[in-house]
This record gives C-alpha cells, sequence and structure tokens, in this order.
C-alpha cells in the first residue's frame, strides 16, 4: 500500500458494455483524467474577465476601438491551442512534461486539479463582484464640469453615415396631380414621411428633406440629382386626392444605370394611407435588399397615429412649418394643435409643435419668454408620449443648451437622438453647435460634416462650419466652408455679414465692403452701420461716425451677434459688455456662443463678462481655455 501524500496518477477507468469500452466515456474520462475541462472553464471566465477590464479601461485611457475587437479575437482564438496543450502536457514535480512521456507515479494532476478549482473559484468571486457592481452603481452621467470640454457623453453608438460603404436613396418630392392645387401639402407630407421612414433604417443613408426637397418642380435628369446628392438611387412618384380618395404611384430608379428597379400603384381611401407607406417603404427595403435590424423593423410597422384626420393636420403643419416664416410657423402650430386635439398621443405632432415652439423666439423677439415656455411644455408631452423620439430628442437636446443652459442634459439628448436615428441631420447640427459652444471645435465640426452630407444642399447647414471656424480664428479654414455654402447661389444673410467680418479681422477691407454692399439685397437690411464700421477700423478716425449709425440700429437682435460684435471690432469694449448683457436678458440663444468667440477675448476676465458666463453655466468651460 502506497504512504499517505505519495502522488499517483489516478486509475483510467474503463466503462465496459458488453465486454467493449464505451469510448465516449473513456474520452470525458481523460479529458477529466488530464484537466482539459477545467483548463477550459478556467480560461473561459479568465477571458471574459479580461474582456470586461478592456470594456473598462478603454475609454479612459482613449483606446482605438480595434484595441477591444483585437483581446476579443486573441481570446476567441486562444481557447483551442490552449486545450490542445492542456491535453498533451501535464505538470510534475520536474516542470511540464509530454503526458506520454510521463511514468503512472510521475504526474500531479490531483494537485494541478485543485489548484485549478481554486483558481476557478476566486475568478468566480471577482464575476459576482462585477455583476453586482453593474447593477448597484448607477450608470455614468456627465457631470457639469465634464460637460464643459473635458468628456462628453459615449459616442460609441452612433453610426457614421459618411462615406459610400451605406447604400443611399433619396426621396424626390411627390408631385401633387389632384385637380386641387391645395392638395400641395399631402403630397409634399407623404414623400416627407416616407423620407423619415427610411432615414430611420440605421444603416440607410437619406440625404435629408430640406436637400431632396430643392428639387421640387426641377427638371433636371435623375443622374444629375443623384450626383448633386450623391446616392445611388432616387425615390419619386406622384399623388391624386379626391376627397377621401387616394392615388399613390412611385418608382425607385437606379441612379448609375437609369433603370427603374421597382414601380407601383396603390389606389386606397385616406385612412389607408398609413398602409400604403408601410407597403412602400417596405418595397423599397426589398428592393435594395437591406437586412433590417429589429428596431428598424418595429420602426416601419410603427405609426404615430391612426386619427386619418388627425394626421392631414399634421401635413398641413408641416407644410407650413416648411415656409419658416413668423406667419407660416404660427400655422403650423395651429395645425399641430388642431392634430393634438384629434389625438393625444401623436407623438410627431407634438414634437413638431415643440420644433415650432422653440425656433419662434427667434421671429418673434417680443414674445420670445411666453414661447419659451410654451416650448418647455411642449418637450416634456412629446418625451411622455414617445421617449424614444429622435426629432424630440434634438429639440430638447436644443432648448436644454440655449434656452436652459443645461449641458449636461443638452449632450445626453442630442447623443440619444442620433443613436436613435443616426441620420438624422438636423440632430447632428445640434450636436456639433453644441460641442463647439463648450470648446469640442474639431469634433463639433466633425458633426457637421456628416450633417453636410446627410443634407447636402441645405444652406444653414453649409453656413455653421464657416462662423464655428471663424469666431475660433481659424480664417482659412472659414473662409473655405464659406466658399463652400456660396457655392448652393442662395447663401442666407449671415453667411455674407460673417464673411465680412471675416475680411475685416484679416485687414481685407476691400473684399469685407463687397461683401457688405450685398447685404443691402436682403429686405428691411440697411448695410450702412456695417459699411462705416469696415471704414472705421481701417482708419480709426471715421469711428465715431459708425458708432452713431450701430447706436441707431434697430435691424439686428440687440444682442450677441449683433451690436456687441460690432463694438469689439471698434475698440468699444463696455458698449459692448452692455449689449452682451442685454442679449442675455431677454434670452438670446446666441448670448451662449460668447463662450468661444475669440473677438471677446479682450473682455473675457472682466467681472461682468465672467458673471455672464457663470449664468449660463459656462465658467468651467472659459477657465479650461
Amino acid at each position: 500500500m502506497a504512504a499517505l501524500g505519495e502522488n499517483h496518477a489516478p486509475v483510467r477507468a474503463e466503462t465496459v458494455s458488453g465486454g467493449r469500452t464505451d469510448p465516449t466515456v473513456k474520452v470525458f474520462e481523460e479529458l477529466r483524467r488530464r484537466n482539459v475541462i477545467r483548463v477550459g472553464i478556467a480560461y473561459l471566465i479568465g477571458s471574459w474577465i479580461l474582456l470586461q477590464v478592456v470594456d473598462v479601461l478603454a475609454p479612459i485611457l482613449t483606446l482605438p476601438d480595434w484595441v477591444g475587437r483585437l483581446v476579443f479575437l486573441f481570446v476567441a482564438i486562444g481557447i483551442v491551442p490552449t486545450l490542445i496543450f492542456s491535453w498533451a502536457y501535464e505538470m510534475t514535480p520536474d516542470g511540464l512534461r509530454l503526458d506520454s512521456e510521463i511514468g503512472p507515479h510521475e504526474g500531479i494532476t490531483n494537485q494541478t486539479a485543485r489548484r485549478l478549482d481554486r483558481l476557478t473559484i476566486v475568478m468566480l468571486i471577482i464575476v459576482a463582484g462585477i455583476v453586482i457592481l453593474d447593477r448597484l452603481v448607477p450608470e455614468h452621467t456627465v457631470a457639469p464640469k465634464e460637460a464643459m470640454g473635458q468628456a462628453v457623453p459615449n459616442r460609441e453608438n452612433i453610426t457614421d453615415l459618411t462615406g459610400d460603404d451605406h447604400p443611399s436613396v433619396a426621396v424626390l418630392p411627390f408631385v401633387n396631380v389632384s385637380d386641387d392645387a391645395s392638395n400641395e401639402y399631402f403630397s409634399d407630407g407623404i414623400s416627407e414621411e416616407l423620407l423619415n421612414a427610411l432615414a430611420g433604417i440605421t444603416n440607410l443613408r437619406v440625404p435629408s428633406r430640406t436637400s431632396s426637397f430643392t428639387f421640387k418642380g426641377s427638371d433636371k435628369r435623375l443622374d444629375e440629382i443623384g450626383r448633386e446628392l450623391n446616392v445611388e438611387h432616387i425615390l419619386e412618384g406622384s399623388v391624386r386626392k379626391a376627397g377621401d380618395r387616394i392615388r399613390v404611384t412611385a418608382q425607385l430608379v437606379e441612379v448609375g444605370t437609369d433603370t427603374r428597379i421597382w414601380t407601383d400603384t396603390y389606389t386606397r381611401t385616406l385612412v389607408d394611407i398609413f398602409t400604403v407607406q408601410d407597403e412602400i417603404a417596405q418595397a423599397i427595403v426589398n428592393a435594395l435588399q437591406l437586412t433590417l435590424s429589429g428596431i428598424d423593423s418595429d420602426r416601419l410597422g410603427t405609426h404615430s397615429t391612426d386619427n386619418a384626420e388627425a394626421y392631414d393636420k399634421y401635413l398641413v403643419g408641416q407644410y407650413a412649418w416648411n415656409q419658416r416664416t413668423p406667419d407660416s410657423i404660427r400655422a403650423a402650430i395651429r395645425s399641430f394643435k388642431e392634430a393634438i386635439a384629434l389625438d393625444p398621443e401623436f407623438d410627431q405632432a407634438w414634437a413638431a409643435l415643440a420644433d415650432a415652439y422653440v425656433q419662434m423666439p427667434e421671429y418673434e423677439v417680443a414674445s420670445r419668454a411666453e414661447y419659451v415656455t410654451l416650448a418647455r411644455e411642449a418637450i416634456k408631452n412629446a418625451l411622455e408620449v414617445n421617449p424614444d423620439s429622435a426629432r424630440a430628442l434634438a429639440t430638447s437636446g436644443y432648448f436644454k443648451a440655449f434656452y436652459e443652459y443645461d449641458w449636461t442634459g443638452a449632450l445626453a439628448d442630442l447623443v440619444r437622438a442620433i443613436e436613435i436615428e443616426p441620420g438624422y441631420a438636423t440632430g447632428r447640427h445640434y450636436y456639433g453647435d453644441v460641442l463647439n459652444t463648450l470648446g469640442e471645435l474639431d469634433k463639433g465640426l466633425e458633426q457637421l460634416a456628416i450633417a453636410r452630407e446627410l443634407d447636402p444642399l441645405s444652406v444653414v447647414i453649409r453656413h455653421v462650419p464657416g462662423y464655428m471656424s471663424l469666431w475660433n480664428f481659424r480664417f482659412e479654414e472659414a473662409e473655405a466652408h464659406y466658399r463652400d455654402a456660396m457655392e448652393l447661389g442662395s447663401p442666407i444673410r449671415w453667411t455674407f455679414q460673417n464673411q465680412d467680418i471675416l475680411y475685416t479681422l484679416r485687414g481685407d477691407y476691400d473684399r469685407a465692403r463687397s461683401f457688405a454692399r450685398q447685404l443691402g439685397e436682403f429686405e428691411g437690411f440697411d448695410p450702412s452701420a456695417d459699411l462705416a464700421r469696415i471704414d472705421a477700423v481701417e482708419n480709426p478716425a471715421l469711428k465715431p461716425r459708425a458708432l452713431e449709425l450701430l447706436a441707431a440700429r434697430t435691424d439686428i437682435i440687440d444682442g450677441v451677434f449683433g451690436k456687441a460684435m460690432q463694438y469689439m471690432l471698434l475698440g468699444e469694449h463696455e458698449s459692448a459688455l452692455d449689449s452682451l448683457e442685454n442679449g442675455l436678458a431677454i434670452g438670446d440663444p446666441l448670448a451662449t456662443h460668447m463662450n468661444y468667440v475669440k473677438v471677446y477675448d479682450p473682455i473675457r476676465n472682466d467681472s461682468r463678462f465672467q458673471a455672464m458666463l457663470h449664468k449660463m453655466n459656462l465658467v468651467d468651460a472659459t477657465n479650461t481655455k
């Protein structure tokens, strides 16, 4: 009998059935004897812990995404050689040796097994600790100081739709072929809703309404439109509405070959319009051979309302909203409220109403406080009805940033909006603007570049990178962005005024005057003060005339990008501070931009300036400059 404590290789059990050894049992017993099973279990648990550690450290160390994927690939591949190694080799008092070379009393598999068991128990305790912490510790939220340009919410889940790696389709405005021209709102609405439905598909790039509707009534060929919008396919069609009867014809064209790859006609009643939209969207998905995620499929089959009358009121409101005049926005508000009265759970109508209220203060300064209150309530209702509405979340992010100065909340809402709908250009626009305001210029411009690709013919989106670069004194970049904006042929007033300021700052006064003179082409705008300011910057002796004209100016909001900017260019710092305070007092959303505009650097440390930054929760961002 062997002495107590003496190591022996365990008896290799054999199961006999009818005089024959069961090979399956024999293999299992060998795996157990050689500790292959224990090694495999320990390897899997250890790999899981390693992946959790990498997941935690990656954002802290700003590791690229490929690091995590590389570690996962490594551990996935590594299990095979590990198991082979544990089968072929055994631990002995003299170290690792091939199992085939070990005598019956040389192995210490029992001791190795006990060590592996203890290691596995320790790792299981670690796993339990990780799981418990994950459940008990609340998710990290961006603290105010972090929001000030030091950190922003995780962007890993945001899909990048830039480049040519994603399928693309533009939805042109469907033609109204009804006998009644006033039904144009309906054909436009159908087009826009189809566009929105397709844009909700995660990996499909769909140019925004602003760009697609540029070609309304255009006689351009589809290949030309495709090149301008940078898409592979175009969806076009027509709508006839007569009473409660509708007829929708649609076709999908492959731009490169000018081939019609799908077409169909739908004759239904008005109450069936939602089904028609679903069928068209699904037909496009099938024609493009898209693979939908579960979320994408749910979106395509979900409607904000089943009330046809409420939907019709909503389309009327959208048509008015897209005109973007004070009167049309008021009309849109009335229609959206009528739609909500018919269906209080109509989330699209709530989100549209919130949009209208948020933008209206830019048109009616005197009623700004009233509209801000209404906007806050509409946003609340929209998100209560549908917490995952990308439009409502983006509007909420914009509102929190530029009206409530809640930067943490703004970032969270905007990131969430883009996660839900990566192709929502307005969400990208707002996100970029907020990042820039918080000192994240490069990341802000990155979002604007994506927005431009999603909405390539938007005058506003092309303009925004210009002023971001201009006010950060990146003049060459600003010049390039403004050239890009001017290519559309219909730039907004600020595009001219900012170029006037750009060339004034660069000392190119003749070019500055050229852009200032063009401001006179805009209704109700007198460029005399701008021209006098350029003259005064070039020749300080002319400053009194410039100040006189500026003091009398009434065509700009008494806020940040109005008189304050003009006073800074003239070296009138106290007057600039007065104007900034006036702008902040009336709730000018542009007041937040004073945080990064370098023209204000000479007064940045002034106590009045600092007090305004404190009021807008921007002082931390200023202190990091």
